[in-house]
């Protein structure tokens, strides 16, 4: 009896370490497989980002490379890509570390971070950077509007600041694309920009006059 007990446990130890074996062999399996996938994710979006950065680095067209930026994981540093490909486009604009949230047609929102580069000697944000903020996203929300060849040239801005500026701030800009005539070839067409604090209290209201140039295709 006591022979038959040791064969049926050692019968069940020898199945226990061959259930525990495959699971390692499984497990490494898993694992090689699991490893090759992201590392195969992140080799692609990877050259994805590149092809993109290549491919959209001179666009005139600020809405279509926002569009373009819309793809699998890439969408994930598409703030940060826009504002690189921005930069290169409206050097100036990249001065102030802006950061694009929400872009349609007619429609801009962006935020500006509280940098020390960017305040005066009173520890609020600088006046020219605020500024900075509202002609980037009030352009934007403008040119998406317009047409591959047609331009828009400022040519007057004024700025209202209605308290000093601190922290995270949030810029927006809505324009009905019915402004601007498309029968014209040169017309005044204005916008206006809002910025607003992290207590969503109003900073500044910026207002701008652009001339917008129409040429046809």
């Amino acid at each position: 009896m006591s022979s038959e007990q040791s064969i049926l446990s050692k019968a069940l130890y020898q199945h226990l370490q061959a259930t525990i074996q495959l699971f390692q062999v499984a497990l490494a399996l898993e694992w090689t497989i699991l490893t090759r996938f992201i590392v195969g994710v992140i080799v692609a979006t990877c050259l994805s980002i590149l092809y993109l950065v290549w491919t959209l680095r001179d666009s005139q067209q600020p809405l279509v490379v926002w569009e373009k930026l819309n793809k699998p994981l890439v969408t994930l540093f598409r703030p940060k890509l826009f504002a690189y490909l921005l930069s290169g486009v409206n050097p100036y604009a990249g001065s102030i570390d802006l950061r694009v949230s929400t872009f349609s047609k007619g429609f801009c929102t962006g935020i500006m971070r509280d940098r020390h580069r960017n305040r005066n000697p009173y520890k609020s944000i600088h006046a020219t950077a605020l500024a900075t903020l509202a002609e980037t996203i009030g352009g934007l929300a403008l040119l998406s509007t317009l047409g591959t060849k047609d331009s828009a040239i400022l040519v007057s801005m004024t700025m209202d600041f209605k308290k000093k500026a601190r922290g995270l701030l949030t810029a927006s800009s809505e324009l009905t694309p019915s402004l601007v005539d498309d029968d014209e070839e040169s017309n005044p067409t204005k916008t206006e920009v809002v910025i607003k604090d992290r207590l969503l209290d109003t900073v500044a209201v910026a207002h701008f006059e652009w001339d917008v140039q129409r040429n046809e295709a």
